[in-house]
C-alpha cells in the first residue's frame, strides 16, 4: 500500500466524527443520484408497458382520406406500415352510443382490436358485435345467429336517415366496464358493406401510419416527419391526430433526458456543497498536521493525494451503501407513486400498472443507473475535495508549525471585557471564525432557497383554485349538441336554439332546489368570417353582469367596460385566441358572420380590449360580449350554460336531484365540480409527495453541515471550554452557549433561506402562471413550508446543543485542560 493510501486510510479512522457526516451525505447523495433516474426510468418504462397493452400503435392518423390518397399515402418513403379505418355510420339507439367502422387486417392490428371470439366480417351481411350491443338493441345472439340493426350512414358529410338490416353475427368483442358505464360501444363491419352503403367518392378514410425507426429517432423528429408527409398531399394539421401517448412509451422524449439531468445536478451541487463546506471547517484545525508533512519530506501533489483518497476511501463505503438504500427505496417510491393514480379516471391505468409491476415486465435495476449514480458520486467528492487540496497543499512549513488556532492570523485581536457574559462568549466565537460560519450558512441556505421556490409553486397548485378555473359554480348544465345527423336535425345548436331546454322554467325549478343560491345563465351565438374559418367553431361568449368586475380586472390590454361590451359593438378577447390568430390586436376591426337558428347576417365588432380569463368562465369562447348583447342579437334562446351555484361544493342530495332532472329530459348534461377537484386533487398530491420528499433528503444532506460545524467548533475549543468551567461556568451555561451558537446558524439559514427564497418564489409563479403549470392563477405564500422549515432547523439546533453538551461532559475538566493537538 501507498504511503499515502496508508496515511489517508488512519485520518479516515482518526476523524472519525467528521467522515461519518460525509459518509452520510455521500449516503444520502448516492441514493438520491440513484432513486432520482430509477424512479423516473421505471415510471416511464411503466406507463410505456401499459400504454403498450392498452392503447393503439399507430403513430398518427389522417382524417378525411379519399382511396386515392391513401394508395398514395401508402408508398411513402417515411411510412414503413400503415392500415385503414372509415367509420360507415351509426346505430340509431336512444341512450347508448354504437359507431360501425370497417377497419382493414393492418388496422385491427395498429388498433389491437381483434375479436375476443369469430372472425372479422367478409361478407356485406357479417357484423362484429358485444354482449353490450346486444344489450342495448334488446336482442340475444351466438356466433352464426342473426341480429336486426338499425342504423344511420355517413353520407354528404351528415348522418342519413334510419336504414334496418339483418346481420349475421361472426364475431364478439369484449366490453369494458367503462364501455357499460358510458355505453359507447364499437360494431364492426366489412369492406363490402361499407362500399355499398357509401359512394365511392364519398368514402372517407382514417389512415393509420407507423413511420420508420431504422434511425432510432425521437418523438419531435417523428411528429415533423409525420406533418411534413401530410402537408407533401395537401392533408391540413387539424386533420392530423398523433398517438403522443404511444410516442412517448416506445420512443425517447427530448425533453425527459434533460429534466433527469437537471435535478442530478441539483442533488450533485448540493451534495458538493455539503461536503466541501464539512472539510473546509475542519480544515483549519489541521494545517499543523500538513505543514508537520511537509516538513518532513511530503510533496504539495502528495498533500493533495492524501486529502483525495481520505475523501474517496468514504466514498468507498458510502457509495455502495447508498445504492443499496436506494434500490429498495425505489421499488417502494415507484408503488408509492401508483397508489396516487389510482382514482376513477385512472383506474384501469393504474391496475394495469400494478399487474406489470407484479409481473415483472419493468426491471427497475438496471446496471447503468448503478453505474451513472456511482460515476456522479465520485465525481461529485472529487469537485467537492478540490479546494481543500489545494488549501493543504498551500500550507506553508514554517508558518503552519507556528499556527495556535485555526484562523490565518498569528496575533489574537480577542477584544476584552471586565464582566464575560454567555452572549459576549458567543458572539467572541462567531466572529473569531466568520468565514466558517458565512460557509455553513450560505451552504445550507442554498437548499433552503431551493425548497422555498419550489414549495411556492406548490403553495399556488391548489386543487380547489383549479376546480374554480374549471368550472364557474359548482354545477354546470348544457344541451347536447349534435350536428350533421339527419335523423336528429333537432340536436343541431341552430335547431336547439328554437327549442332550447336551458329555458326560464328549468332556471326557476332549480333555483327552487334546496341549497341552489343562483343560476347564472351564459348565452352564445356561432360566428366565422373575416380571419376566422367555419371550422374552427367559434362563439360569441355572452357573459351574464354578474361576472362584470371580473372581466373588467382580466384586461391586460386595451380598456373596456361592462356597459360599453352591453353596446353589441365592441369585443373583448381572451390572450388565448392569439395562439390561433396572433395577429389580432386592440382596435382591430372583425366583420363577423353570426349564425342565429336559421338565419345568419353580418356584423362588425371592435376589438376593445384583451383579457386573460380561467376556462371556466369562457369555455373556449373567447370573443366575449355581455349577455345582454347576445341577446339582442338573437331572435331565439342562445342560453349556452346554466352555472348553478350552490351553498356548498358538494351537496349529494342536490347533484341527484339535478341529475334526475338532466336525465328526465333526455337533452341535457352536466359537469360537476366535484368531478373536477377530484382530479386536480390526486394528479397534485403525487406531485407533491414527491417533491416533498426530494426536498426533505436535500435538506438532511445540508443538515450534515451545520452538525459538523457545531462538533467542530467544541472540539477544537475542548481545552479552552475545560477552562472556562474550572474557572466557574456551569454545565447549564455551557448548554446555552452552544444552543445560542447553534441558533445564530439557524438564524441566518432562515433569513436567507425565507427571505432570498420567497423573493424568488414570486418570478417562478409568475412564470409558471403564464405557461399554465397546475392551472395556478393565484399567488399563495408559503407559509407552512416556511414554519415547518423554521421548526425543523430549531428542534434540530436544540437536540444538537445537548447531544454536543452531553459528549463534553464525558470527559473530566482535567482531561479536557489537557486537551490539545
Amino acid at each position: 500500500m501507498k504511503m499515502t493510501t496508508r496515511v489517508a486510510f488512519d485520518n479516515m479512522k482518526y476523524y472519525k466524527n467528521r467522515n461519518i457526516l460525509i459518509g452520510i451525505t455521500i449516503i444520502l447523495t448516492t441514493m438520491l443520484l440513484f432513486i432520482v433516474p430509477a424512479v423516473g426510468r421505471g415510471m416511464l418504462e411503466i406507463q410505456f408497458a401499459v400504454t403498450d397493452r392498452l392503447y393503439p400503435s399507430w403513430h398518427a392518423l389522417y382524417r378525411n382520406v379519399d382511396e386515392e390518397t391513401a394508395r398514395k399515402l401508402a408508398v411513402h418513403h417515411d411510412i414503413s406500415k400503415f392500415g385503414l379505418r372509415s367509420d360507415a355510420g351509426y346505430m340509431n339507439l336512444d341512450k347508448a352510443s354504437v359507431v360501425m367502422m370497417y377497419v382493414d387486417e393492418a388496422g385491427m392490428e395498429l388498433y389491437k382490436m381483434a375479436p375476443a371470439e369469430g372472425t372479422i366480417p367478409r361478407r356485406e351481411d357479417e357484423i362484429v358485435v358485444s354482449p353490450g350491443i346486444l344489450k342495448e338493441l334488446g336482442q340475444q345472439g351466438d356466433i352464426g345467429d342473426t341480429v336486426t340493426v338499425p342504423y344511420q350512414i355517413f353520407r354528404g358529410g351528415e348522418l342519413d336517415l334510419t336504414q334496418q338490416k339483418e346481420f349475421r353475427i361472426c364475431g364478439f368483442f369484449e366490453d369494458s366496464e367503462d364501455n357499460y358505464e358510458k355505453r359507447i360501444y364499437t360494431a364492426l363491419v366489412s369492406e363490402a358493406f361499407l362500399k355499398n352503403e357509401i359512394p365511392k367518392d364519398e368514402i372517407a378514410y382514417r389512415f393509420l401510419l407507423q413511420i420508420g425507426d431504422e434511425d432510432k429517432p425521437t418523438t419531435d423528429e417523428i411528429e415533423d416527419r409525420i406533418k411534413n408527409a401530410a402537408e407533401q398531399f395537401g392533408i391540413p394539421e387539424s386533420e392530423i391526430n398523433i398517438n403522443t401517448d404511444y410516442l412517448m412509451a416506445n420512443y425517447v422524449d427530448p425533453v425527459m433526458v434533460p429534466a433527469i439531468v437537471l435535478i442530478m445536478l441539483i442533488v450533485m451541487l448540493a451534495g458538493a456543497i455539503t461536503i466541501y463546506s464539512i472539510y473546509y471547517v475542519s480544515m483549519n484545525q489541521r494545517i499543523r498536521e500538513f505543514g508537520r508533512m511537509k516538513a518532513i519530506g511530503a510533496t504539495k501533489r502528495q498533500i493533495r493525494q492524501i486529502v483525495l483518497r481520505e475523501g474517496l476511501c468514504i466514498a468507498a463505503f458510502a457509495v455502495p451503501a447508498g445504492l443499496l438504500i436506494g434500490t429498495f427505496v425505489s421499488r417502494e417510491v415507484i408503488e408509492w407513486l401508483l397508489k396516487f393514480t389510482d382514482s376513477e379516471a385512472m383506474e384501469a391505468f393504474a391496475e394495469t400498472a400494478r399487474e406489470v409491476l407484479a409481473d415483472g415486465e419493468v426491471n427497475l435495476c438496471c446496471w447503468w443507473i448503478y453505474l451513472l449514480a456511482a460515476a456522479v458520486t465520485v465525481c461529485t467528492v472529487y469537485f467537492s475535495l478540490a479546494r481543500p487540496m489545494h488549501m493543504a497543499a498551500k500550507v506553508s512549513e514554517v508558518e503552519a508549525m507556528r499556527m495556535q488556532t485555526a484562523g490565518k492570523n498569528r496575533r489574537s485581536r480577542r477584544k476584552g471585557y471586565e464582566f464575560l457574559s454567555i452572549g459576549r462568549l458567543t458572539l467572541r466565537n462567531l466572529t473569531e471564525n466568520k468565514k466558517k460560519s458565512a460557509v455553513t450558512i450560505v451552504s445550507m441556505a442554498a437548499t433552503g432557497v431551493f425548497l422555498m421556490v419550489v414549495a411556492t409553486v406548490l403553495s399556488c397548485a391548489d386543487p380547489r383554485e383549479s376546480a374554480d378555473n374549471s368550472l364557474v359554480g359548482q354545477y354546470e348544465i348544457l344541451p347536447d349538441i349534435e350536428e350533421y345527423n339527419k335523423e336528429h336535425p333537432e340536436r343541431k345548436w341552430s335547431e336547439i336554439q328554437k327549442d332550447n331546454p336551458l329555458n326560464d322554467t328549468l332556471r326557476q325549478q332549480i333555483e327552487a332546489l334546496p341549497g341552489v343560491e343562483r343560476v347564472d345563465v351564459f348565452s352564445s351565438l356561432r360566428v366565422d368570417g373575416d380571419v376566422f374559418s367555419e371550422e374552427e367553431g367559434n362563439s360569441l361568449n355572452g357573459i351574464p353582469q354578474e361576472y362584470a368586475k371580473e372581466l373588467e380586472k382580466g384586461v391586460t390590454e386595451g380598456k373596456v367596460t361592462y356597459e360599453e361590451l352591453k353596446t353589441g359593438d365592441k369585443v373583448l378577447i381572451d390572450e388565448a385566441i392569439k395562439y390561433w390568430h396572433p395577429e389580432l390586436k386592440v382596435g382591430d376591426k372583425l366583420n363577423l358572420r353570426i349564425q342565429d337558428g336559421g338565419r345568419t347576417f353580418n356584423k362588425e365588432v371592435e376589438i376593445a380590449a384583451i383579457g386573460d380569463y380561467r376556462n371556466g368562465l369562457t369555455n373556449f369562447d373567447y370573443l366575449i360580449m355581455a349577455k345582454e348583447a347576445v341577446d339582442r342579437l338573437s331572435e331565439y334562446n342562445s342560453s349556452r350554460y346554466f352555472h348553478v351555484i350552490a351553498d356548498k361544493d358538494y351537496d349529494q342530495t342536490l347533484e341527484k336531484k339535478l341529475q334526475d332532472i338532466i336525465n328526465a329530459s333526455g337533452r341535457m348534461s352536466m359537469r360537476t365540480w366535484k368531478a373536477e377537484y377530484e382530479q386536480w386533487r390526486t394528479a397534485l398530491a403525487t406531485t407533491r409527495g414527491a417533491s416533498y420528499a426530494f426536498l426533505g433528503i436535500l435538506a438532511a444532506i445540508s443538515v450534515m453541515n451545520l452538525i459538523n460545524t457545531m462538533i467542530n467548533s467544541v472540539h477544537v475549543r475542548r481545552k479552552e471550554l475545560g477552562m472556562m468551567q474550572a474557572i466557574g461556568m456551569s454545565d447549564s451555561q455551557l448548554m446555552k452557549m452552544l444552543q445560542l451558537e447553534g441558533l445564530f446558524y439557524t438564524a441566518g439559514t432562515l433569513a436567507i433561506s425565507v427571505g432570498l427564497g420567497s423573493l424568488a418564489g414570486y418570478p417562478v409563479f409568475l412564470y409558471a402562471k403564464k405557461h399554465g403549470m397546475f392551472n395556478i392563477s393565484a399567488y399563495h405564500y408559503p407559509a407552512a413550508a416556511a414554519v415547518v422549515v423554521s421548526i425543523v432547523l430549531l428542534a434540530l439546533q436544540i437536540a444538537l446543543a445537548a447531544g454536543i453538551s452531553r459528549s463534553v461532559r464525558k470527559n473530566s475538566l482535567i482531561e479536557r485542560i489537557r486537551f490539545s493537538e
